[in-house]
């Protein structure tokens, strides 16, 4: 019966499980925040054209859809172009933060001259 009994202080005797379980999440930590791969300028511009191009199309088939069902004709079309425009803008803002945290500036580069003439 003493043997069952859990040891003062509720912790198991047998630590490995839990071992493998803390090895697990370091692990998954690792990963998460492993150096990521530095991007080219033409991949990230087609991501921008992307995400945005897409959002226009999405927002389009959208409002075309209402207008066709509803009748409507132009306005399904003309509110779902502009809300796909607002959200591809949403979206390339959001690449951009996130390339922006991903790849900071380093405060020690030389600064670049104005080009502009005096």
């Amino acid at each position: 019966m003493a043997d069952s009994d859990p040891p003062p202080g509720g912790a198991p005797q047998d630590t490995s499980a839990l071992r493998a379980k803390v090895e697990h999440a370091r692990a998954a930590h690792a990963r998460k925040h492993a150096p990521q791969e530095q991007t080219s300028a033409a991949s990230l511009a087609m991501r921008f054209g992307g995400e945005f191009g897409s959002a226009v199309l999405v927002g389009a088939g959208a409002g075309f859809g209402v207008d066709y069902w509803l009748h409507t004709n132009p306005w399904g079309l003309v509110i779902g172009l502009a809300a796909g425009f607002a959200a591809g803008v949403v979206n390339v803002v959001r690449v951009a933060k996130s390339y922006q945290s991903a790849n900071p500036v380093d405060p020690n580069a030389p600064s670049v001259p104005d080009d502009a003439e005096d």
